[in-house]
């Protein structure tokens, strides 16, 4: 093609070039905040999960109903129930009021690791504390147990929680009560992710009722209690002194 046949030059628009930058580049940026909102969203959304499966409460061979704890295994297995939450400042004491002894009475009170293996009595493993009412006897990570307190029966209430004055940054001082008394205390190592409530079972028919928001009122209740009798008493003795004297 010789020269004078050449396409004549179209002129450049440089606005309208600008333009199309520019409209090309708030494009990208739109669709990059697009991308990170669904990032976000994402992100949010896999805490929630995390979250849901950390505070989930687990339990393995029993029936849960509520408030209530059933053993449903074949006796020759450990039940055992691993509340959501760690005990803290907010809540350091809970209860389980025993419903019915089954037929060996093999239900243990006490505070284990989350991920606390479900077969295995609370207070058997390590770094795990748990008060038997079968024996009375209080199990500190093994499954020998040390003469601690009363049996409990049908009816009693048992109590587990922390003393928060006298936590340490490995150690934490975990505390027992039958039917709002305190029956003793013992250290326990301190778990990464805290200690949980923890109920185990082991024979037929045993049944527990569970209050995780109980608070521990250092045995006023029983105080207050003994004061009302003692009352009574001084009353009664008024009244006969009244009828027998005349005065």
């Amino acid at each position: 093609m010789s020269r004078n046949h050449l396409p004549p030059c179209v002129p450049i628009n440089t606005a309208a070039l600008f333009c199309f930058h520019i409209q090309h580049r708030i494009s990208w940026l739109m669709m990059d905040d697009i991308n990170l909102h669904y990032r976000f969203l994402n992100w949010r959304r896999r805490i929630r999960e995390v979250r849901a499966v950390r505070f989930r409460e687990r339990y393995k061979r029993m029936l849960k109903e509520g408030d209530i704890l059933s053993y449903r295994g074949n006796s020759d297995e450990v039940g055992c129930y691993v509340a959501p939450r760690p005990l803290s400042k907010g809540n350091c004491y809970f209860e389980v009021t025993i419903m019915d002894t089954g037929v060996r009475g093999m239900i243990a009170v006490g505070l284990v690791p989350q991920y606390y293996k479900l077969d295995h009595q609370p207070g058997w493993l390590p770094h795990s504390i748990a008060y038997h009412a079968d024996d009375g006897k209080l199990y500190n990570g093994k499954t020998v147990g040390q003469q601690f307190g009363p049996k409990c029966n049908r009816g009693d209430r048992i109590g587990c929680g922390i003393y928060l004055e006298k936590m340490e940054a490995d150690l934490v001082t975990v505390f027992f009560t039958k039917n709002g008394k305190e029956v003793g205390s013992a250290t326990v190592p301190q778990s990464p992710g805290g200690l949980f409530p923890a109920v185990g079972m082991h024979s037929l028919g045993e049944e527990v009722r569970l209050d995780l928001q109980v608070e521990w009122g250092g045995g006023a209740e029983d105080d207050d209690s003994a004061m009302a009798v003692d009352s009574g008493e001084d009353d009664w003795g008024r009244l006969h002194d009244i009828c027998v004297s005349g005065t």
